[in-house]
């Protein structure tokens, strides 16, 4: 339910409960009911039993009956229900306040997060590695958990952390000096790139001395040779065209690079630091940090005195905070990270920052395909990204051509619906899960998918352009909502505090769940309620919940990173 009216109910009805309480300890309480039957708004009152001395339900009887004798003119009714207390609102009060959500321009958006700096981190590739279908989820996911802390007023700097420094690209370096003469680069820099990746580890499968060549490569690398450098920087600017070219079709967007070897000049301080503070030990030659638990020590150099990837997260971490400014410190990478993110927060709460805090890792699950195997860059095995791009796509080409051959744009509507189908369904999921990858589940124009959802926004606009009737600025004064009308309003009304759970946990999944709600709501009260009537006052109310509708999906899938066609 929408913020204002939770601020007007506990405003209204704080007088009746105990004293110390706070209007906003008892807007936390309001919640969906279990029941919709019951009211629009529900509170549960088991936290004053202990006080009180009473039972709950006996609690919530006594609590509604001094409610109902406050009168408050926008309550309808107020009913009390095993512990809960259920409130219904007078339709011209929903009604209102309806307008006021959607006149507000910035619908859905508060300013909780006011003043406050959200650093991100999501998406970060490794050079020379097309994007896989691993990529997918953290590009689609941290754009999502970005736009949805912007709906809460935080300023976001979105950070690409890319996957540039390591043992990996004096083996890269190494085989570029080797082989380069036997690939097209010049014309596919990309894909020679990563063939030699491929062609190296294959090889030293066979000839592990070649792993020994490529470590010598980069500590000539960190020494700071000049032809070497010259080589990455190659290699660094290949892979960030094709990135961006990915990027550019998902809508994701990053406002700063900062990969790992930005931090290269910053670890030989980052290591006495961490000395100084009496963490750092030795073992097997290598630099490391325990851990005072069960988890394997923090290894922060090796005993050749290479960076390591740890090494260079805690220095990003400081720089996030004492540079960059954040409050919020946010790494969005698989669940198979959780032990070196769990492993970098404790270092940094051994060196004493009390920030460390701030920091979180927003964990996600793999993707599932049939018959796939297990994914492999190194080995060339790998579903890429724009792979599963195109192909969704065409299919929904080829399901546009066959149902609505006539329509203008194709292409266009293609890619819109295309993409956005597989970000919807990666979305869909509980971030934590993993996903099953069905084509059948992603194109299902009728099912809980994208192109449902999109469908339903595009049938409502072909509404709006079919009626001689403008759509009215105001919603129309009438007595009562009939059942289909008051869902649709109370779905639209429940938007806003969707984004706040959505941010709160960090679940983009909410805000896929309710816009299946609410589509389901709109196409029950299409059914029900016939818009393009003989009455004209009847006609503009319902027009104005098909625009009102239209506009939550809209701005519900900008959320979600997903545009909305004008026609499908």
């Amino acid at each position: 339910m929408k913020l204002q009216i939770k601020e007007k109910l506990a405003s209204e009805i704080l007088k009746v409960f105990p004293e110390g309480l706070t209007r906003t300890q008892l807007m936390a309480l309001f919640e969906k009911p279990k029941n919709e039957k019951h009211g629009h708004l529900s509170m549960p009152v088991f936290f004053l039993a202990a006080t009180l001395k009473k039972a709950p339900p006996i609690i919530a009887k006594d609590l509604c009956e001094k409610i109902s004798e406050l009168g408050i003119t926008f309550l309808d009714e107020v009913t009390s229900v095993s512990g809960f207390i259920n409130f219904k609102f007078k339709s011209h009060f929903l009604a209102d306040e309806l307008e006021q959500f959607i006149k507000a321009g910035a619908i859905g958006l508060t300013k909780k997060g006011e003043a406050k700096k959200m650093v991100i981190d999501y998406g970060s590739p490794n050079v020379a590695k097309p994007m896989n279908v691993g990529h997918l989820r953290a590009s689609v996911i941290g754009q999502a958990l970005r736009n949805l802390a912007e709906s809460q007023g935080y300023e976001v700097v979105g950070l690409n952390h890319l996957g540039d420094w390591g043992v990996q690209f004096g083996k890269l370096v190494w085989a570029y000096q080797n082989w380069k003469q036997d690939y097209d680069f010049e014309n596919q820099p990309f894909k020679s790139l990563f063939n030699i990746y491929v062609r190296f580890h294959a090889e030293a499968e066979k000839n592990p001395e070649l792993n020994e060549f490529g470590a010598a490569k980069f500590r000539e690398l960190e020494a700071g040779d000049p032809e070497i450098l010259e080589i990455w920087k190659l290699f660094v600017d290949m892979s960030l065209v094709e990135y961006d070219k990915i990027w550019a079709r998902l809508g994701v967007k990053h406002d700063l690079v900062r990969g790992e070897s930005f931090y290269s000049d910053q670890l030989d301080d980052l290591i006495d630091k961490i000395k100084e503070a009496g963490l750092l030990e030795k073992s097997e030659g290598a630099f490391v940090v325990s851990m005072d638990d069960d988890r394997p020590p923090c290894l922060i150099q090796k005993s050749d005195g290479a960076s390591l990837y740890a090494t260079r997260d805690l220095a990003s971490a400081i720089y996030r905070k004492e540079v960059l400014g954040c409050d919020l410190n946010v790494y969005v990478t698989g669940v198979d990270q959780k032990l070196h993110f769990s492993q970098v927060f404790t270092v940094l709460e051994k060196m004493n920052y009390d920030w460390v805090s701030e920091c979180s890792h927003i964990m996600f699950g793999m993707y599932r395909f049939k018959d796939s195997g297990k994914m492999s860059t190194r080995k060339g095995r790998a579903i890429f990204l724009e792979d599963i791009l195109n192909q969704s796509v065409e299919k929904v080409k080829g399901i546009i051509q066959e149902k609505n051959p006539d329509l203008k744009n194709i292409e266009e509507v293609a890619e819109i619906v295309g993409v956005g189908a597989i970000i919807f369904n990666d979305l869909a999921n509980d971030r934590i899960k993993d996903v099953d990858f069905e084509w059948d589940k992603i194109l299902n124009f009728s099912g809980n998918s994208g192109p449902y959802v999109q469908y339903t926004a595009v049938r409502c606009k072909s509404i709006m352009r079919k009626s001689t009737i403008p759509v009215p600025e105001r919603f129309p004064s009438m007595p009562q909502f009939e059942e289909a009308e008051l869902d649709l309003v109370l779905r639209l009304l429940n938007y806003e505090t969707t984004l706040g759970e959505a941010f709160k946990h960090s679940k983009p999944n909410y805000v896929a769940a309710y816009l299946l709600e609410l589509c389901q709501s709109y196409n029950s009260f299409y059914n029900k309620c016939k818009v393009l009537s003989d009455d004209p006052r009847l006609t503009q109310k319902r027009l104005y919940l098909v625009d009102a509708t239209q506009k939550v999906i809209t701005e519900g899938l900008k959320i979600l990173n997903i545009k909305t066609p004008e026609q499908m």
